[in-house]
């Protein structure tokens, strides 16, 4: 039923430029903050020229010991060979090959000979020093040499020989040692041994891939070697040598990187811009209403910015390296709680989006540390997901539930990849539980600080109005009760229709229980209120009118200053849209049409933008207009909903919503279902009839449309 508007046009580019740039430099800023000069640029086997303390207590990975251990358990195992069954045969094969070309040739045709020879075996064989000799000999002396080539071979190839130059040199050499006690004529004894060299391969053929597996997993098998450095403690003596194990503790103290690295500041630069685009990319194509609105563009590059700069100051005062697990845990507690701030305030996908990059660009910035992409990335899409859906405070304390135990089993899958030990699986579990906490914690004051300064608003804040302890509802309820048991039923009937069609029903109650909130302002002018004479017969259906039109209005302002978001004020200001006061305005015009008259009779509007607003407006007007009914039966009751939408779509009220027919049938249902319940018939005692009878008076209609 919504009217087709155009986009809105995107803010200057100019703002997004300056924006991104801004983001840019403050991100790279951060993340190279460990590539800034610092107290030592000492190389491997320099001489230190003074004592080099540590200022505090860190544990590093000797890296030097752990790759020489490493080293001796791979050389422990042996290579892995494979058996070629098949090998003596195909030399077998390739050797009687030789001898029947030779037999048949044309002694002539040399070229023919060895090219023959070679297609038939692989053997590229001289044809003066081999192949001639044996042209030359008789069939007798080719068929004796065959048969000693063959012995030999057979006799050589049966023993194990590896495809190492060592075990062919040593097969060849026991070839022509065998030769040598042969009864062989001496013209045939060196084209015999040359044909034996060439046939002769290994029968023994390493398996480097299954080798290098068996070995990889003998290195994986060993853990990391550790060493610890105390605070205060020195750890390198002026004039001694610098080894690998000093600059691992040079790189866990942050004392690395003398000089500027402006190699890396750069690759990191460019990482970051590409970062950068490809959210405003995704933003511009995706999610135009983000795109479309500074504020949240703005909130976005804070939030992400607060993030990373929260990891280098955490690792700062907790004493930690700028790598390693424990900052996979500080990541934990910030790209996550940044996610899922994000996710609340902004949208999830661009949350998703976000922690996505980020923690892929850290783990590669970082050394390559998979441990650190994989619990953060994991922890953070876990919590975008489980705060995506907040509606109450038990979804809230679901959320740290299920954080902590995602980061838990994060850390210790992470840890089996890594190799950790069975302490340090404990020790990353606690964290992980910790680090979720303190997530959800920074996500709940994030979300508090950020959605006033930036005009979001999030079902956290719509919670919290509608607690019926909050001040304004006290007051009000205090001040008009008839009201707020109107709104309160409202409430009802529109959460229920807005939760059947998919819309924001927690939105949708938070703005019934305000939406009369202007009549406070003058609580005698409406029905609902008076216990007394109508104060509506002493006046004329003008006045009425413009009196009854400014509680809109009325409640707007009182909504401003107490506080409440502009997204449900919006809802408010629209539940009446522009729909006639027909009370006063039959009382106006007897009954006559006017259309001139008719627009002072009218609402101010607007008419409603979305389906919450929608909503509200149908059920307000259904609830009011119920309380003339007396004991409806379920036909009337249906009917009478019926005809109360019906009139609001024939009067246009529902052209600029979101709502389709098939959702207005689904709101007719739910409203006859819920009014059934609440008008329900009762047992009559005989007194009843009698003070019924004494009591009753007319009454006006008891709807602000139907006045």
């Amino acid at each position: 039923m919504r009217r087709t508007t155009a986009i809105p046009a995107p803010p200057p580019e100019r703002f997004n430029v300056v924006l991104g740039i801004a983001v840019t430099i403050a991100l790279t800023a951060l993340l190279c903050a460990h590539l800034l000069p610092n107290r030592t640029n000492l190389k491997l086997g320099e001489t230190a020229t003074s004592d080099i303390v540590a200022q505090r207590t860190v544990r590093y990975e000797d890296t030097e010991l752990t790759s020489r251990l490493r080293r001796e358990a791979a050389d422990d195992i042996d290579e892995v060979f494979v058996v070629q069954s098949d090998a003596a045969k195909q030399a077998e094969e390739a050797l009687q090959a030789v001898f029947s070309i030779v037999e048949t040739a044309d002694r002539d045709a040399e070229k023919v000979i060895v090219a023959d020879v070679e297609r038939a075996t692989g053997l590229a064989l001289s044809y003066k020093k081999v192949l001639e000799p044996l042209l030359s000999a008789d069939r007798a002396g080719r068929t004796t040499a065959l048969n000693v080539a063959s012995a030999v071979l057979n006799r050589v190839m049966i023993t194990p020989i590896h495809d190492t130059q060592d075990d062919i040199a040593v097969a060849k050499r026991d070839a022509a040692a065998a030769m040598a006690i042969d009864t062989l004529p001496e013209q045939l004894r060196s084209p015999v041994r040359m044909i034996l060299q060439g046939l002769i391969t290994p029968n023994r053929i390493l398996d480097r891939m299954e080798t290098t597996r068996r070995r990889a997993d003998a290195q994986s098998r060993i853990p990391r070697q550790y060493r610890r450095v105390a605070a205060g403690q020195a750890v390198i003596r002026s004039g001694e040598r610098t080894t690998q194990a000093h600059l691992d503790a040079f790189s866990a103290l942050g004392l690395r990187s003398a000089t500027l690295d402006a190699s890396a500041i750069s690759t990191v630069f460019l990482l970051v811009s590409g970062m950068v685009l490809l959210v405003s990319a995704f933003a511009r194509q995706y999610a135009r209403e983000i795109w479309s609105r500074n504020n949240l563009k703005v909130l976005t590059a804070i939030v992400v910015t607060i993030a990373v700069a929260g990891i280098k100051i955490g690792s700062t005062l907790l004493g930690l390296p700028f790598s390693g697990v424990h900052f996979g845990y500080l990541g934990m507690m910030c790209v996550a709680s940044a996610g899922m701030v994000l996710a609340v305030l902004v949208c999830p996908n661009i949350a998703t989006l976000v922690v996505a990059l980020l923690s892929t660009a850290a783990g590669l910035i970082l050394n390559n540390e998979l441990r650190f992409t994989i619990v953060t990335l994991g922890s953070s899409l876990v919590g975008i997901v489980a705060v995506s859906t907040l509606r109450n405070r038990t979804d809230l304390l679901r959320s740290g539930l299920l954080l902590a135990i995602s980061n838990a089993f994060l850390i210790v899958l992470a840890g089996l990849i890594e190799g950790d030990t069975l302490q340090e699986h404990i020790t990353g579990v606690l964290w992980g539980v910790v680090a979720g906490g303190v997530a959800l914690m920074l996500f709940y004051l994030g979300v508090a600080i950020f959605e006033r300064i930036f005009g979001v608003t999030t079902h956290l804040r719509l919670l919290e109005l509608a607690d019926p302890a909050t001040p304004l509802l006290q007051e009000f309820r205090m001040h008009v009760p008839g009201t707020y048991a109107h709104s309160l039923m409202v409430a009802n009937l529109a959460s229920g229709a807005a939760e059947a069609i998919g819309a924001d029903a927690l939105l949708t109650r938070v703005a019934a229980y305000y939406h009369d909130l202007g009549k406070m302002s003058r609580p005698e002018f409406f029905i609902e209120n008076q216990t007394g004479e109508n104060i509506h017969e002493t006046i004329n259906p003008s006045l009425s009118a413009v009196v009854l039109a400014s509680h809109v209005k009325d409640g707007m302002e009182m909504a401003k200053v107490a506080g409440i978001p502009a997204k449900v004020i919006d809802v408010m200001s629209q539940h009446h849209g522009t729909s006639v006061m027909k009370y006063f305005y039959h009382q106006a015009t007897d009954g006559v049409p006017d259309r001139l008259l008719e627009a002072q009779f009218r609402y101010p509007g607007p008419k409603p933008q979305s389906k919450e607003a929608a909503i509200l407006m149908l059920a307000d007007t259904v609830e009011a207009a119920s309380r003339v009914l007396q004991q409806a039966t379920p036909q009337k009751l249906a009917e009478f909903v019926q005809r109360m939408i019906q009139d609001k779509l024939a009067d246009g009220q529902l052209d600029e919503s979101d709502l389709t027919l098939r959702e207005m049938k689904t709101i007719e249902t739910v409203f006859i279902h819920i009014l059934s319940g609440t008008m329900h018939g009762r047992i009559r005692y005989p007194e009843q009839d009698q003070a019924d009878a004494a009591l009753e008076t007319p009454r006006e209609p008891r709807s602000d449309d139907d006045r």
